[in-house]
């Protein structure tokens, strides 16, 4: 999305190293994957390793100066993700990025009084309430948070928050029961061996968490047992993802173009439509009114401000795609709408936040 908007130059992101060059060199190994990196991850994966312990071994082998903590840090994977998507759009966007300090990203404890907390130990606090007022816990976490951060959490909490997995539960198991083994094969990350696992295991289901702890092996891990399982509760399907991808143009018409000007064949093909179908904006700061004016001049994909308006904006596959971020959002609204006894909040109400 941020590469069909037109107007980006710069991606920032924090990691662990604090070293673009490193994560820009991993990242441009892993965007051609030479046929050597594909036998060596097979080789780990037969040892029965899980896919991330055995693509971090196979670059340990091709960067022998890069630390096990380089490989295993999950600011560093994300932004090695970023750059490997940018490599392969050919992007003009320049990748940066700020040292993470600090709690690391999974670390359950608060850090020091004075330095930074991972959002994951602040989460855990929030949610197991370990002072018997909430009120004692915020006022605990201002050591830990920005002020206006805690602010909304303070404004939101029992309206809107906390919503966790668990809550999910039920919708999920009222779509698992629907499923048989073969049906499941169709939603997205979901393959044969964990669908027959969901299958097996379903007597057993108590609640989302636990189920992902079920149902987790060597080689699946709890986030993608996790990621699946939302798949299904979305109905986001394999199919769904062919048709999002589909290009809209025919790129062997473009590539037959009687024209030797390559830069024009170049920017049909890096502009073509896969995954990103269309941008949809939230909120903006009133100042930011002419970034708004550029984006709308230089982008590649629509830019829906207003719902109802999209149907006239948006193709058929770009309108499907819009059809399934809709409906994710009324379920988690219904969630929240049923915890805590608010008014269901429909999407095509929901104003655009203007600070």
């Amino acid at each position: 999305i941020l590469e069909k908007l037109g107007v980006v130059n710069s991606l920032v992101f924090g990691s662990e190293a604090g070293d673009i060059d490193c994560i820009r060199n991993v990242a441009g190994f892993l965007a051609n994957e030479p046929v050597e990196y594909k036998e060596r991850l097979h080789f780990f994966l037969k040892q029965g390793l899980s896919f991330p312990k055995a693509r971090a071994n196979v670059l340990s082998e091709v960067f022998p100066d890069l630390t096990e903590g380089f490989l295993s840090s999950s600011n560093n994977i994300l932004g090695i993700e970023y750059c490997r998507a940018l490599k392969c759009f050919d992007s003009s966007i320049t990748p940066m990025t700020i040292a993470r300090k600090d709690n690391l990203y999974h670390d359950e404890e608060l850090a020091e009084v004075g330095k930074l907390s991972s959002a994951t130990a602040i989460r855990k606090v929030l949610i197991e309430g370990i002072v018997s007022d909430v009120s004692d816990t915020f006022y605990m976490l201002a050591s830990y948070m920005p002020e206006s951060s805690l602010n909304i959490l303070k404004e939101n909490w029992s309206i809107s928050a906390p919503i966790v997995a668990n809550d999910f539960s039920l919708l999920l198991k009222y779509k698992l029961l629907l499923e048989n083994r073969n049906s499941l094969t169709q939603y997205v990350d979901v393959t044969s061996d964990l669908a027959d696992r969901i299958y097996n295991n379903l007597n057993s289901y108590k609640d989302f968490n636990s189920f992902c702890d079920l149902l987790k092996t060597k080689e699946l891990t709890y986030t993608r047992i996790a990621r699946s399982l939302i798949h299904i509760i979305l109905n986001i399907k394999k199919s769904d993802y062919d048709l999002y991808k589909k290009e809209t143009l025919n790129l062997e018409t473009v590539l037959e173009l009687n024209t030797n000007e390559a830069n024009v064949k170049d920017n049909i093909l890096k502009n073509h439509k896969n995954y990103g179908q269309y941008a949809r904006i939230l909120g903006f700061r009133k100042e930011a009114s002419l970034l708004l004016h550029e984006i709308k001049e230089h982008s590649s994909i629509p830019l829906i401000s207003k719902l109802s308006d999209s149907v006239k904006e948006l193709d058929s596959i770009a309108l499907s795609m819009l059809e399934k971020d809709i409906q994710a959002a009324h379920i988690y609204e219904s969630v929240i709408s049923d915890k805590f006894e608010q008014k269901f909040r429909n999407e095509f109400q929901r104003q655009l936040v203007i600070v």
